[in-house]
């Protein structure tokens, strides 16, 4: 799994690729164009008269190069390939925080953050039992509602054999569609990620999987309750990532076995009061 600086830099470092790509492309058109190499050095001398504050020609040199490279076929995403990505122009940080784009390149490099099987949402649906219907219905309200929604947390309860598991996957996976990052893990293995990352200090060649879970656009939890208790861990790191998610608005997805009142026992009052708001 790679990390969040080297996500900067394959990014940072594509983007260089694709610029030198383009100036190949132009490089290559100027050698063997002759009108067009002709239209490129007058545009240049009558740039630098313009520097120069010198009587020029800036304008119509401009629109002549415009032309002869119209004619010759080139396009300007052609010279001057567009960022792959609107928000952070391919600079990897906005407003000094990863851009989502970086967050996808980290979650996307491990398959370990997907354990949960892709289902599609339609099938799931129109297999599910018809007591479900109304549970679907949220589901997909909730889905409609990404990435701005006012309650992105979404909350699946039932027995085992219910279709949780199923339903959770299938939110994951229409979410992923649109363009979510999504980190799926068993409740075990919330546990087991929160458990290297408070002993990290200990394990060599520690790789945090832990982060991602906090910055991923969809956290799917499967199975919320039969985990084990982990004294300084379990509930300790449960709300830390419950509550950070909540405050950044942040899409989540749990599915239990636990009535409410058997959540509420379990985790206390601040874990079930994010969940359930």
């Amino acid at each position: 799994m790679i990390d969040y600086k080297r996500a900067v830099k394959n990014i940072t470092d594509r983007r260089r690729a694709d610029l030198d790509a383009g100036l190949e492309v132009w490089r290559n058109a100027l050698s063997c164009n002759a009108e067009l190499h002709s239209a490129y050095v007058k545009y240049q001398d009558e740039a630098i008269k313009n520097a120069q504050r010198l009587p020029n020609e800036l304008t119509a040199a401009r629109d002549s190069l415009a032309a002869a490279a119209k004619k010759a076929g080139l396009k300007k995403s052609d010279i001057e390939p567009p960022c792959r990505c609107d928000k952070c122009k391919d600079s990897g940080y906005v407003n000094g925080r990863y851009c989502g784009c970086v967050i996808k390149n980290v979650i996307t490099s491990n398959s370990d953050n997907l354990t949960l099987p892709l289902a599609d949402f339609g099938s799931a649906r129109s297999t599910a039992p018809k007591t479900l219907k109304k549970l679907y219905d949220a589901a997909e309200n909730f889905i409609n509602s990404f990435p701005d929604g006012d309650k992105p947390f979404f909350v699946i309860v039932g027995s085992s054999g219910t279709g949780k598991t199923i339903l959770e996957s299938a939110i994951a996976t229409e979410l992923m569609q649109r363009g979510a990052a999504a980190v799926t893990i068993s409740a075990f293995e919330f546990v087991k990620r929160a458990k290297d990352y408070h002993t990290q200090f200990a394990i060599d060649d520690y790789v945090d999987l832990f982060t991602p879970m906090l910055d991923c656009d969809v956290l799917c939890i499967d199975d919320l309750g039969t985990e084990a208790m982990l004294k300084n861990v379990t509930r300790e790191y449960l709300y830390s990532v419950i509550n950070e998610r909540w405050l950044r608005k942040k899409y989540t997805v749990v599915s239990t076995n636990l009535t409410p009142d058997a959540l509420l026992s379990r985790y206390g009052e601040a874990i079930f009061s994010r969940r359930c708001d």
